[in-house]
């Protein structure tokens, strides 16, 4: 959709009824910051006026489906600023999240924070046996800030999810499948395969009953997440600004750029 740069890009195509959005940021492990957001909002308004049956949603390269928010974007935020910003990911997530037709999010690799959050806004989350998924904020100093923790608890149970959220730990697929965060698993190998047939098959499928699970399904699940959303976005807004949170960002950031001297 936009020429290359270091924040990288939204790619869409479709064809056959399937929409494939991919984040094209390899070099960062498509980690997500505003201008991508953007991008992806814009992708899926497109994506929405098209006769397709289902949305494909994926991380460009085999590394990572996207490996967190881009923390250069976060570590001087006030709380207000915060606040904001978790408003607009939520929108994000829960247009995502309502599109009328079934969504697939494709892991391979790092999904961690802000990519698990967007993971979690999809219907149907495959993976690779490669595929990492885990809400790490908490060692930021933070909290995950677009819906994350609610929609983990949804995903995975309390127990799966107040684990996952405390200890920040990262979970390789064959638990991620265990905790039900993911519905299916395949080897790298075969994974483009088992991904195309899956969207094949769905896109195959009567599009207005394929619109009419999605709504009767949204129903469902929507009940207060809307509220609870908010409260968790409040909340995690409090600890922009404190000592304990920029000292861990910053340590982050030189970690990262020690890794990248010695490359």
């Amino acid at each position: 959709m936009t020429a290359m740069s270091d924040k990288g890009r939204i790619t869409l195509h479709i064809s056959e009824g399937v929409a494939r959005i991919a984040i094209d940021r390899p070099a960062h492990l498509n980690a997500l910051n505003n201008e991508l957001r953007l991008q992806l909002s814009a992708a899926i308004d497109e994506a929405s006026a098209g006769d397709i049956g289902v949305v494909v949603l994926s991380g460009s390269g085999q590394k990572a489906f996207a490996a967190g928010a881009d923390i250069d974007e976060l570590v001087n935020l006030t709380p207000a600023e915060s606040l904001a910003l978790s408003g607009a990911i939520a929108e994000l997530h829960d247009k995502l999240e309502s599109f009328p037709v079934p969504v697939i999010a494709a892991i391979r690799g790092w999904c961690l924070g802000g990519g698990l959050e967007l993971a979690l806004a999809a219907d149907i989350r495959i993976a690779s046996d490669t595929a990492r998924l885990g809400l790490p904020e908490i060692k930021l100093g933070i909290l995950p800030g677009g819906g994350g923790i609610s929609r983990l608890v949804r995903a995975a149970g309390p127990v799966a999810a107040r684990h996952m959220c405390f200890t920040g730990a990262i979970i390789d697929a064959k638990r991620a499948l265990e905790f039900g965060l993911i519905s299916e698993l395949h080897s790298e190998e075969g994974f483009d395969a088992q991904l195309s047939m899956l969207a094949a098959s769905l896109a195959a499928s009567s599009r207005p009953a394929l619109r009419a699970m999605k709504k009767a399904l949204c129903v469902a699940s929507e009940l207060r997440l809307a509220e609870v959303v908010r409260q968790e976005a409040e909340i995690g807004a409090e600890l922009y600004g404190s000592p304990q949170q920029r000292t861990a960002m910053a340590e982050f950031l030189a970690a990262r750029a020690r890794k990248k001297a010695v490359r």
